[in-house]
């Protein structure tokens, strides 16, 4: 079984607003409201695909319900620990006419070191029957910057492959314990190596340095539309084109339950890269975050360009 762990998890509600500026009053022309985060978007995902998985976290409040609930209805295994306060919103709004999208995220309730603590007794029996964990997004106040490095080396002690898709000071010491799979930022890792990474040479290097660290797995953003892969059969650059794309929130994490399957289904380096882009276009493709089905995914794969780079 697949466990995705999203520690800050949030009610994501996404606004398509023609014309969008700051200042102004606007009518929505359309409005999504959906469980959110980055593990929770692994699992929906993944589940769309024919995949099943448990996720687990931190749930509080009435929205936290509402993500247990929904969650619970799609049929995903849930193992979270409820705690005081409120679980966050996010609210995402895409402007339709300049295809600008602009984002707002809540802090999160604050986690005391006692619910700390029953998440890693909880995290500890669940991996005796897990093959694989991700874990994705932000950490809300009250968890160390460096739980995902503990996280990742319990997991390891057992055997488990890791993924993780952060940013900031929880993925620089996540990347310290040496995950199997890591998915960064082409513009944070632009801000920790202090050069730009908008040259391809230098986004290699950087991917480069943290396949050092012993991440079998790198992948980083490039551009818009694009992803480097840093993988043990070398170095990829695959892109797509903007053609249909309506929003691209929740493209990165179609794009890692692409990957997951593909590496299930035993596909070879390429075709694991190539699913997990089509992955991503197609959930680019609607504003509904995820992907409308397998078939739907497959049938973008031709629209996906690969090249090996080294």
């Amino acid at each position: 079984m697949i466990v995705t762990v999203t520690l800050n998890p949030a009610v994501d509600e996404e606004y398509l607003v023609p014309e969008f500026r700051p200042g102004g009053w606007f009518r929505a022309s359309k409005v999504q409201r959906s469980p959110g985060g980055k593990g929770i978007n692994v699992s929906l995902v993944l589940k769309q695909l024919g995949l099943e998985t448990a996720a687990m976290g931190f749930l509080a409040g009435f929205s936290g319900e509402y993500i247990r609930d929904v969650l619970r209805k799609t049929q995903i295994t849930t193992n979270f620990l409820h705690v005081r306060g409120e679980t966050r919103t996010n609210v995402y709004i895409v402007d339709e006419v300049g295809k600008v999208e602009t984002g707002l995220a809540e802090p999160g309730p604050y986690i005391s070191e006692e619910e700390i603590a029953r998440f890693v007794s909880n995290y500890e029996r669940i991996l005796k029957r897990t093959s694989l964990v991700v874990l994705g997004g932000s950490l809300p106040p009250g968890i160390p910057q460096d739980f995902y490095c503990e996280l990742i080396r319990i997991a390891r002690q057992r055997d488990i492959p890791t993924f993780i898709d952060a940013a900031g000071a929880p993925l620089l010491a996540a990347l310290d314990e040496g995950p199997t799979y890591a998915k960064v930022d082409q513009r944070f890792m632009g801000s920790y190596e202090g050069v730009s990474l908008n040259s391809l040479d230098n986004l290699i290097e950087a991917v480069t340095r943290v396949h050092a660290l012993g991440v079998e797995w790198v992948i980083a953003s490039y551009r818009t539309y694009g992803n480097v892969f840093f993988t043990p059969e070398g170095i990829f650059l695959a892109e797509f084109d903007r053609k249909g794309i309506v929003s691209m929130f929740g493209s990165g994490e179609s794009l890692v339950a692409g990957l997951i399957l593909s590496d299930k289904e035993g596909m070879d380096t390429r075709g694991r890269i190539l699913f997990g882009m089509a992955a991503a276009l197609e959930n680019a493709l609607h504003v509904e975050k995820g992907v409308r089905d397998r078939a739907a995914v497959e049938k973008l794969i031709p629209r996906i360009r690969l090249e090996k780079l080294s």
